[in-house]
């Protein structure tokens, strides 16, 4: 009944199906370069989401300073010097060893620990201070620096400046604003906020503190200038944590002889660098501002007309 034997059998598969089964050595290399090129227009965007970050954390460590300097203000009706010498400078009273303002706000840093340590009669190289010396702040340090270690002695630096003021010709008046002698390292103005065993009072800031600059950056990694973040001034001349305004932003390293107080603002984000003004408030300054402009807000009484904005 049966006479035939009916078998089940696969389908019938086409070469054309088989060589579908892999890719092609060309579409492979063709992936790996759509690949290529979506990470490379990626890379940059990550980077410039990281650099703002970082700049945005570099303003909030300046305002922080800010608010530092305004609290000492408040507690001692005057600002810290930039830096304190351990002699008499210009006919003002010695303030005890040359530490700088980066110590005298501590307290209103958060960090009255460090300051328990610290011995304001002595120098920043000598014991107990040397301990300070080799510990890292990080609201001072700015996050886009590569260079965080000091020289003379070894230690940790800072990235944030006090202004001495500017050195030059005043673009208002023509005349030139005043210096004093100084060393080997260069003269220094008389000017700025935070100069040299200066106690400068609010009151002081005739030009205004929304146009005046206190403190700036000098993160860039050529500066040359990097010592700790203690120093203040010394009896060779040499200004530690302060310096005076002369040269445009990102301009002028340290040539290791006599401008030392001297080295360019300057930073390693992009177009310029911030800096926290009499106020208060933050600025990023670009490195592309007339040198006028820059001598003018650098000065807090030399009656120039300028604006940080």
């Amino acid at each position: 009944m049966f006479s035939r034997l009916f078998f089940l059998r696969a389908p019938r598969v086409s070469p054309s199906l088989r060589s579908r089964q892999g890719f092609t050595l060309i579409e492979l290399l063709v992936v790996i370069a759509i690949i290529a090129i979506l990470i490379g227009l990626l890379l940059p965007a990550v980077q410039k989401v990281r650099e703002a970050a970082a700049r945005m954390k570099c303003s909030n460590n300046l305002k922080q300073m800010g608010i530092a300097l305004h609290s000492f203000h408040d507690s001692y009706n005057r600002f810290p010097p930039g830096g304190a010498g351990p002699t008499n400078f210009s006919g003002k009273t010695s303030l005890g060893g040359n530490l700088g303002w980066l110590v005298f706000i501590l307290p209103y840093m958060e960090q009255q620990n460090l300051y328990s340590m610290a011995n304001m009669a002595v120098n920043f190289d000598v014991a107990p201070n040397t301990n300070l010396n080799t510990v890292l702040v990080p609201s001072y340090q700015c996050p886009s620096a590569t260079v965080v270690d000091s020289t003379n002695p070894v230690g940790k630096t800072t990235h944030y400046y006090g202004i001495i003021g500017p050195k030059g010709t005043n673009p208002q008046t023509g005349v030139d604003y005043t210096i004093v002698a100084g060393s080997g390292y260069g003269v220094l103005s008389t000017h700025g906020i935070l100069g040299i065993n200066t106690t400068t009072k609010m009151g002081d800031i005739i030009d205004g503190t929304s146009n005046t600059l206190m403190v700036g950056e000098i993160s860039w990694k050529d500066a040359n200038c990097y010592r700790p973040w203690t120093r203040g001034w010394d009896v060779n001349g040499a200004s530690g944590t302060a310096k005076n305004v002369v040269n445009g932003i990102n301009t002028t390293p340290y040539n290791g002889s006599n401008n030392f107080n001297d080295v360019s603002f300057g930073s390693q984000h992009t177009g310029g660098c911030n800096f926290a003004l009499g106020d208060g408030s933050v600025r990023f300054i670009r490195d592309s501002i007339t040198l006028n402009t820059y001598l003018s807000l650098a000065s807090m009484n030399g009656g120039e007309v300028a604006s940080a904005d």
